[in-house]
């Protein structure tokens, strides 16, 4: 059990935390103001920041006091004879998440980095498109100029998840051949994408894995 004082103020210090790395994002939003990184972090992925700023005890703890009752409005949690915790049935139903998770950073880790790609996934996903996704910001070097930097070079993106946006053009220029099933075969501990998705993999582990 963990009494109540002890893990309000470590709730407390995890919204702290939150609130710094978000700034104002909020009102910024709100006021349709842009931010090249927040942005993408909250609409490429699908975790709110309510939900990033709700901190969580993780399973096999017993929240005690008043302030605990409140986990039972989220899903996972349940009432305990002390207080609030995480269902343990939680963890049977999450099993293939989890599993999941455990054997792709486990592959991952066994590899030798490769750090040649040198961010083309970028490039690939506008080479040679009639339209661009993100209109807003313009292509430094032009259509054409994109166009001959990935003419220029081998594509080596080993992350389905960027491959997957590619434009048709690009796919076949790639050296490997991507899909969601060889994804495990493929990732690699030198790619930005996959460190990028250790943020998904732990929320994706909610409420099993704790906050902190």
């Amino acid at each position: 059990m963990t009494p109540a004082a002890a893990w309000t103020a470590r709730r407390a210090a995890h919204e702290a935390r939150v609130d710094a790395l978000l700034g104002d994002h909020r009102a910024r939003a709100a006021a349709g103001a842009k931010h090249p990184v927040l942005d993408f972090l909250f609409t490429y992925y699908s975790f709110r920041p309510s939900q990033l700023r709700r901190w969580h005890p993780g399973i096999g703890t017993v929240l005690t006091g008043p302030d605990a009752r409140e986990y039972l409005d989220y899903s996972g949690y349940q009432a305990a004879p002390d207080g609030v915790t995480v269902d343990p049935r939680q963890l049977a139903r999450r099993r293939g998440t989890v599993e999941f998770v455990a054997e792709l950073l486990s592959e991952t880790a066994t590899r030798q980095p490769h750090l040649g790609c040198f961010g083309l996934l970028e490039w690939a996903m506008v080479y040679r498109a009639d339209e661009v996704r993100h209109e807003a910001v313009p292509l430094r070097l032009g259509q054409a100029g994109t166009d001959a930097v990935v003419d220029s070079m081998s594509l080596r993106c080993t992350h389905f998840d960027a491959y997957r946006f590619f434009t048709p053009e690009a796919v076949p220029r790639n050296a490997l051949l991507l899909d969601r099933a060889a994804q495990r075969r493929a990732e690699q501990p030198g790619c930005h994408h996959a460190g990028m998705d250790l943020y998904k993999r732990c929320y994706k582990l909610i409420p099993l894995t704790d906050s902190d």
